[in-house]
């Protein structure tokens, strides 16, 4: 069965008919292609190359690279290659910010670079596509914007063939995919394995290193891990707002209208944070529509939508509560191996009461409580969830429960044995954050009860 890939293409191009689009398709291991038409083939066991130059001193170089085994993760398949055909090769480059593009169970990841090659400013353009198991690498140099059109061709002419011996894909009970792909090991900083999500609803998450990206059609949902609040953080709305989108919008697209807190709404005179705009992604020379949100919660959480069009983003993006309510997609399969380890959490709360005739003090209540999971490769697990709960110097009540047994894993549960004399069910899930992830775990028969966890070791 074969797979259309839709690379992302990192430059502004427009289409029309090729000639070279009737030429007959290759086949180089699990990838084929239209050959560009006129230009020199050269061919070794494990690359395949496309040359053409012109009396100009223009030249041009497409590569198709064997694909090899990979449980790396697209993330880190793309980092490995930028660092052994990119770094290593050519002086001056700076590693992107990779886009990305999901399809039938492959993830195609593409970044772009500045080189200088002969005193000549040059440009080099990595793409490597990842799944079932497998990568496969494609490069792309220039010197001039010359061939745009044959590499676009070039490019927008792969298929995929899946290969024979592929894992089997792993469906959670929250989610139906259309095109289910396997599960593959990541090596992400965040520690998840299961680093895709593909929810009921058409969208798909994916971990990567600063952000976690959603996608759906030609949309794409951006979820910024959390950063401290800075100390001299501007007072106004507008100035937080601006200033968090310099921070996160501005490297990446040429702005070319910005909106602070648009009239979108009633929002009776609330506070939130949000810009809309029109820009050109750097990265793919393409004009979007941007939305802007952040979110304070004891820091910022910033979210960033893109679509195509304003019709576009207004159909998948409604309300302004819409960019807060697709934070819950930040939510990640488990595996046993990922949960092993010693687990922590705490929280506390309180609530002063005054009179409500006399403005005295009527006490306060409070509520404090500690949680501790340990996690043995044996199947053993120990658990200690203690706390307090009252009013100051009134009643209050004391407890420390433990517990002990032995604990099986699925994609989304954990059950425990010996969980107060029962078999205790957990809904489980990662939520992914800066260089981590955490932990969510709630009883299936009391959802109230949540403990949202920290690896500690």
């Amino acid at each position: 069965m074969k797979t259309s890939v839709k690379l992302l293409i990192l430059f502004s191009v427009m289409l029309w008919a090729f000639a070279s689009q009737a030429q007959p398709r290759e086949t180089f291991d699990i990838i084929s292609f239209i050959p560009p038409k006129g230009w020199k083939k050269e061919s070794t066991g494990n690359v395949v190359s496309f040359v053409t130059s012109n009396k100009a001193g223009n030249w041009c170089r497409m590569a198709v690279y064997k694909s090899i085994e990979s449980n790396r993760g697209p993330a880190a398949d793309f980092d490995h290659e930028w660092n052994e055909l990119v770094t290593k090769v050519y002086q001056g480059t700076t590693k992107p910010v990779p886009e990305s593009s999901i399809e039938d169970g492959w993830t195609a990841l593409s970044g772009v670079s500045a080189f200088t090659w002969q005193g000549k400013s040059s440009t080099i353009l990595l793409n490597t596509i990842s799944g079932y198991e497998r990568e496969v690498v494609i490069t792309v140099t220039m010197n001039s914007q010359t061939y745009m059109s044959n590499i676009q061709a070039f490019l927008n002419s792969i298929d995929l063939q899946k290969p024979a011996q592929t894992s089997t894909p792993v469906v959670a009970p929250v989610v139906t995919p259309s095109n289910p792909a396997p599960v593959t090991n990541s090596t992400n900083s965040s520690g998840i394995t299961k680093s895709t999500t593909y929810f009921d609803d058409g969208w798909t998450a994916q971990v990567m290193d600063d952000y976690v990206v959603v996608t759906k059609e030609n949309t794409k949902f951006y979820m910024h891990y959390g950063f401290p609040i800075p100390p001299n953080t501007p007072s106004s709305e507008s100035g937080t707002t601006k200033a968090n989108w310099d921070k996160l919008i501005t490297p990446r697209y040429n702005v070319t209208n910005l909106w602070l807190n648009p009239d979108v709404g009633s929002w009776g005179g609330s506070y939130n944070y949000y810009a809309e705009g029109t820009a050109i992604e750097r990265s793919t020379g393409k004009q979007v529509y941007l939305g802007f949100r952040t979110i304070i919660d004891g820091a910022y959480f910033c979210v960033e939508a893109v679509a195509p069009t304003k019709e576009e983003y207004q159909k998948h993006f409604p309300t302004i509560a819409s960019l807060k309510d697709m934070r819950g997609s930040n939510r990640f399969a488990i595996t046993k191996q990922d949960v092993l380890g010693d687990w922590s959490s705490s929280d506390g709360s309180a609530l002063q009461y005054y009179n409500v005739y006399t403005g005295q003090s009527a006490g306060m209540q409070f509520s404090q409580g500690a949680q501790e999971f340990f996690f043995r490769n044996t199947d053993d697990y120990n658990a200690n969830i203690s706390g307090a709960m009252g009013t100051m110097g009134g009643s209050q009540v004391v407890f420390d429960n433990k517990y002990k047994g032995k604990f099986t894993v699925t994609d989304w549960e954990i059950t425990c044995t010996g969980y107060g004399g029962v078999t205790q069910v957990f809904t489980a899930s990662f939520e992914a954050v800066k260089g981590g992830r955490i932990l969510h775990i709630t009883k299936k028969d009391a959802p109230g009860v949540h403990y949202p966890l920290i690896k500690v070791k």
